[in-house]
């Protein structure tokens, strides 16, 4: 056994009697027997193990009732840590220390050390057999005295009196008479206590015969030895007090409260056969001697007895009764005590049903008491069979995938005890006279302290997996993705800490009497709701900062794959109605600009009517679909809210929209392409405009350049295009090519007339017919279809002239600039120099004029060579001779 278990304190209504500092001082020092290792520890091990509320009741029942003459200490295994008090000797022990009293006189703290004596067993189980009496006998008494024996040295010392040293004192004839009368009282009375001491070890109960008390005497004469009579009785008065105890025990409390139905099995096998031979011993010569002695002697002890002695009898029938019916519950109570968890339940049906068997038939035991014991034995048992099986060091581990289904399983069982127990009683009602009206608090108080025990380990368990799970941490995106994961594993530490302390309690987690449990539970519930809440704002700060709607998504996949206690998911789940809100606002956001765009499609000169539209709403789709992609991979990972049906509803409408009206638009864009499109392409290259002085401008059909936009975006939306559509936009690059050309002939020719005004067309009028010859046929005879290479040759051509022309014409203007220039500075020459406000004298006004007159005449004639030379240049430039031309 590994709990402290309290014996002998069934009755809860005694009232717990002060005991007295000194007496209990005394028994806690001699309690330092029970320390299997250095005395020296034996104060701290002591203080340990005591518990007050265990300890104490026995002790105070031992000390103030005088029909409580023994008191044990228990421990059970060489390594227990606790100890247990009782006054009845358990079937097995370890390590036993034993305080004996004498019933006729009152401890008091004076006189304790002469009253009661005290010794300690070492020694497994109580039964066993010596192996040779002889052996025995030949064993001296160790020097320990009675501080330091065992039970085979006790079975010794009562053959070695009884059979060595008794005999010799009675038949010595040495000793005055009153000595030795006295001493054989003194000896009787030990060998009673010590006959009954080595018997109760070995599970009977023998009544000590001083068989030499009546040997030679007759009755009568007996009856007159007052000291004989006086010894009798004291023998009479303690055989009725073994017998009263016996009598006394009607049930196994003294197994332990966590005993199962074995236990009581056994006690009433073991009890009809201490009452069978009690019974045997009672009719034997030597006790019909005795009562006849003291009956004729008139002793007031004897009518007492007797009337125990037909007790006896009534209850060794009882007993024997009791064994016959509690017989049939030991097969399936062995099945129950080897069963696991899982198998508890098929068992449970079956036990009960024979315990509403012996309810119903047998004579003796079909009393509420009894019953009620039983079954709650029967629950001990449950809750044993579930504590063994349950591995707590693999909780504290992080195991706990194997501890959860044990717990699942124990909380299993306990349910379909309670329900078998409902479905059995219910039958009782139904088909017998008495019905089990037990109160069912106390039958169900130790089942459902250990279903809220389980419940409590599963909860760790959970914790467990929330806070310290096996498995890696997902990987978080986002900008704030390393210091998520820093924040859950500083998360994971400090859950650490609470975990040690749970594992660090000094008393068994699975013993329901263990009421520090509560307290020490409901701080580790604390600590672990202290950081669902840190988790939760890791959860709202991760979310907080993902950058769209996708990232929220994993994000939230993230998080409910660690999320396993109820709170966090709780946590999750809100966040999950968040997104669906704002994939609702986004649906909507999309809704609005599609609308705008059905009313009024894009003007922008780069997209055409009707694929421009149709891409503008494309690029709406895409936007819903790529976040509906995303979603559709983790919604199965996502715990459902009730705003899911609604946005996927929205979305699948806002989808259908969209792509119906791409679908629209392209069929009626279809629509428009005739196949007589291609006869445009035969069109003239260029039209020159003569209301316009003549420019030139490029004639390729709009609608062909449209149809060649709305071409490229169909294709890149996938969609369909007619064929004649195809097989001009197969030559797409020649048509721009030759676009380019065209409008580059045109940009240069178009440069030349604009550069001369009506008088300068005059002057250049035979250079523009001549260059208009070159571009003549391309406004009157080629057209977009013509001969590669002579549509090559014209446009290199007639660009080739539009330089010269426009060279000619630069070259033109530029001559004319500085004829202007020219002539300007003619006209503003002086043949004087005279400056303001000064007054020359007539000698040196006649030097400056005259050095100013030498400067003209070289200025005039220098500026009259530069104007003729220009004029020369101009006439040759409209003559179509230019310098630069010719050059080139």
């Amino acid at each position: 056994m590994d709990q402290v278990i309290q014996d002998g304190l069934e009755d809860q209504d005694v009232v717990t009697v002060a005991v007295d500092p000194v007496c209990l001082g005394w028994i806690q020092d001699k309690l330092r027997l029970l320390l299997y290792g250095p005395s020296s520890d034996w104060q701290a091990w002591l203080d340990k193990a005591w518990q007050p509320a265990a300890h104490e009741q026995p002790i105070a029942a031992f000390l103030t009732r005088l029909k409580v003459c023994r008191l044990l200490a228990i421990t059970y295994k060489p390594d227990d840590v606790n100890f247990t008090m009782m006054h009845e000797l358990p079937p097995k022990f370890y390590r036993m220390v034993y305080f004996i009293k004498d019933p006729t006189k009152f401890i008091t703290r004076s006189n304790i050390a002469q009253v009661v004596q005290f010794g300690v067993l070492k020694a497994g189980y109580l039964a066993r057999a010596v192996s040779s009496a002889s052996a025995d006998d030949a064993k001296a008494p160790s020097s320990d005295g009675a501080n330091d024996g065992t039970a085979g040295s006790m079975e010794a010392l009562l053959r070695l009196v009884g059979s060595v040293y008794l005999p010799q004192v009675i038949n010595s004839g040495s000793w005055p008479d009153a000595v030795r009368k006295e001493f054989l009282a003194y000896t009787h009375r030990f060998m009673a206590n010590l006959t009954e001491a080595v018997h109760e070890a070995q599970g009977r109960t023998v009544l000590y015969m001083p068989a030499e008390e009546l040997a030679g005497l007759s009755i009568s004469k007996a009856a007159w030895d007052k000291h004989l009579t006086r010894r009798l009785e004291t023998t009479l008065i303690y055989w009725t007090r073994q017998i009263t105890n016996v009598l006394n025990r009607q049930d196994c409390s003294d197994s332990g409260q966590q005993a199962g139905p074995l236990v009581e099995i056994e006690f009433w096998r073991s009890r009809s056969l201490d009452l069978s031979g009690i019974r045997a011993q009672l009719e034997g010569r030597q006790v019909a001697d005795m009562v006849a002695v003291l009956s004729l002697a008139g002793s007031s002890y004897l009518a007492p007895f007797l009337q125990l002695k037909e007790l006896i009898q009534h209850e060794a029938v009882a007993a024997q009764d009791n064994v016959r019916f509690l017989t049939c519950l030991e097969e399936p109570c062995k099945q129950l005590s080897k069963a696991c968890p899982l198998e508890i339940p098929g068992l449970l049906p079956q036990i009960l049903d024979r315990i509403r068997m012996i309810w119903c038939l047998s004579r003796f035991y079909n009393i509420p008491e009894r019953i009620t014991s039983l079954l709650k034995r029967l629950s001990n048992e449950v809750i044993n069979r579930c504590s063994a099986a349950l591995r707590l060091g693999d909780i504290f581990t992080g195991d706990v995938s194997g501890p959860m289904d044990i717990l699942q399983q124990s909380m299993a069982a306990g349910a379909a005890w309670k329900s078998c127990y409902e479905r059995t009683a219910a039958a009782v009602g139904r088909h017998c006279p008495r019905p089990w009206d037990f109160d069912m608090g106390s039958l169900y108080s130790y089942i459902d302290a250990f279903l809220q025990r389980c419940r409590d380990l599963l909860e760790v368990c959970e914790a467990q997996l929330q806070f310290a799970p096996s498995t890696k941490l997902p990987v978080f995106s986002g900008t704030r993705g390393p210091e998520v994961e820093r924040n859950i594993a500083d998360i994971q530490v400090a859950f650490q800490g609470l975990v040690k302390q749970l594992k660090g309690l000094k008393y068994d987690i699975l013993d329901i009497k263990a009421i520090q449990w509560y307290d020490d539970f409901n701080v580790f519930k604390v600590g672990v709701r202290d950081l669902e809440v840190m988790l939760e704002n890791v959860l709202e700060l991760a979310l907080d900062t993902a950058p769209s709607l996708q990232g929220t998504l994993e994000l939230l996949e993230g998080f409910q794959l660690i999320a396993k206690r109820d709170a966090v998911k709780r946590a999750v789940q809100k966040h999950v109605s968040v997104f669906y809100g704002k994939f609702m606002g986004e649906i909507n956001a999309a809704k609005k600009h599609f609308d705008l765009l059905r009313r009024c499609p894009p003007g922008s000169p780069l997209l055409p009517k009707y694929a421009g539209a149709a891409r503008a709403a494309a690029t709406l789709l895409r936007r819903l679909e790529q976040t509906h992609g995303v979603l559709i991979a983790v919604k199965p990972m996502l715990p459902s809210v009730p705003e899911e049906a609604d946005a996927l509803t929205a979305y699948e409408l806002t989808h259908q929209s969209m792509q119906q009206f791409i679908v629209n638009t392209h069929t009626e864009w279809f629509n428009t392409i005739d196949n007589s499109i291609s006869k445009q392409l035969q069109d003239n290259l260029l039209t020159q405009d003569k209301a316009d002085r003549g420019l030139l401008s490029m004639n390729f059909n709009p609608q062909l350049l449209a149809m060649s936009q709305e071409v490229v975006h169909w294709e890149r939306l996938r969609m369909a295009v007619p064929y004649i559509a195809m097989e001009i936009q197969a030559q797409r690059e020649k048509y721009r090519v030759l676009r380019d050309n065209m409008l580059m002939v045109v940009r240069e020719y178009n440069k030349v007339l604009v550069a001369l005004d009506a008088e300068e067309r005059k002057l250049f009028f035979d250079r523009i017919r001549a260059l208009d010859r070159r571009i003549l046929p391309g406004v009157s005879k080629l057209n977009w279809v013509a001969d590669k290479h002579a549509l090559e040759f014209y446009y290199k051509e007639a660009r080739k002239h539009c330089r010269i022309a426009d060279c000619s014409v630069c070259e033109f203007k530029t001559g004319m600039t500085k004829i202007d220039t020219l002539c300007k500075g003619i006209a503003e020459g002086l043949l004087i120099n005279v400056e303001k406000k000064r007054l020359y004298d007539h000698t040196e006004f006649e030097a400056v004029q005259a050095t100013h007159h030498d400067m003209a005449v070289d200025y005039f004639p220098a500026m009259l060579d530069s104007y003729m030379e220009r004029v020369c240049a101009g006439k040759l430039a409209v003559q179509g001779v230019c310098p630069a031309a010719l050059v080139h």
